[in-house]
């Protein structure tokens, strides 16, 4: 054997164990269990913004959009990484981003956003939790069940390991507003427009494959995502605040303390509801929904 034939068969050789290696370092990686805790890396998706007429001049300040909610749960002693995710070219103070804008879809969104959970934790046997902002849980529900209708194909990652998931106003059956937002033709708000082509694609209650939990909450004071869209898709968990408690579309995620409020929730999907009036606001429900994970 010539010495170039020979070095090309060692640098072959040695190419195939490290792929091989990968290969069966992500394969051993054996699928999470569901358990209480707080060390979970938790992602925070923010919503839409829809006030520009450009459709590259959406823009969200993460810190702006999450910023009280990551310090109540870090107070309560919530010791996981948090990761904003943006996915508008001109967002700021988001721990990382894609440069989308308006006419980004939704699905698009959510095969990025599956893309970046896979990369940084599920490839690792690492799972992660995810709170979603207005459209923010669109995108999530979008990036599981695009994981689970196209995982066999490249484009899309095969497996996501996503334990808990809280949506706060999240429009799982679309929002009123959209159809202004949508006279504008920005695809996203075409998406969230009432009975849209990916409202009707995007899965009930989709899982990743270590299971998924859902906590859909929102509010009777909302006027952009009423109540009845909020948690308008097949879920355990759902969390209803009354009128009359300035729980706005824009503040819900900011909604932590020790506040007195009157909400009704459900634990089977709202099969039957309960009334309650205690020191629990959005922000200490969405904590509790990721510290105790159902078990299933």
């Amino acid at each position: 054997m010539s010495q170039n034939r020979l070095v090309r068969a060692l640098v072959a050789t040695a190419t195939a164990g490290v792929m091989m290696g990968i290969a069966a370092g992500e394969a051993s990686a054996a699928t999470p269990s569901r358990s209480p805790g707080v060390k979970n890396a938790v992602y925070f998706v923010h919503g839409i913004n829809a006030k520009h007429l450009e459709v590259n001049n959406a823009k969200q300040d993460c810190k702006k959009v999450f910023g009280k909610a990551m310090s109540d749960l870090r107070a309560k002693g919530w010791k996981g990484k948090f990761v904003t995710w943006g996915y508008y070219k001109k967002d700021v103070n988001c721990t990382r981003k894609v440069n989308g804008n308006l006419d980004t879809r939704i699905q698009e969104l959510g095969r990025l956003l599956a893309w970046d959970i896979y990369k940084n934790y599920s490839r690792h046997g690492k799972k992660v939790d995810v709170v979603g902002h207005s459209m923010g849980g669109q995108v999530i529900r979008a990036a599981i069940t695009g994981v689970n209708k196209y995982g066999s194909s490249s484009k899309w990652p095969d497996y996501l390991y996503v334990e808990d998931v809280v949506t706060l106003a999240s429009p799982f059956k679309g929002a009123g507003i959209a159809r202004l937002c949508s006279l504008q033709s920005h695809k996203q708000c075409s998406d969230l427009k009432p009975g849209s082509g990916f409202l009707s694609w995007a899965g009930q209650n989709p899982q990743s494959r270590m299971k998924t939990d859902w906590t859909l909450i929102g509010s009777s004071d909302d006027d952009t995502v009423h109540s009845g869209s909020a948690i308008g898709m097949k879920a355990k968990h759902k969390v209803v605040y009354y009128s009359g408690q300035g729980l706005e579309h824009n503040g819900i995620q900011k909604a932590g303390g020790n506040k007195v409020y009157k909400y009704k929730y459900s634990d089977n999907n709202g099969a039957r509801w309960s009334t309650n009036s205690e020191r629990r606001a959005p922000l200490r429900y969405t904590y509790e929904a990721l510290r105790h994970p159902s078990v299933w």
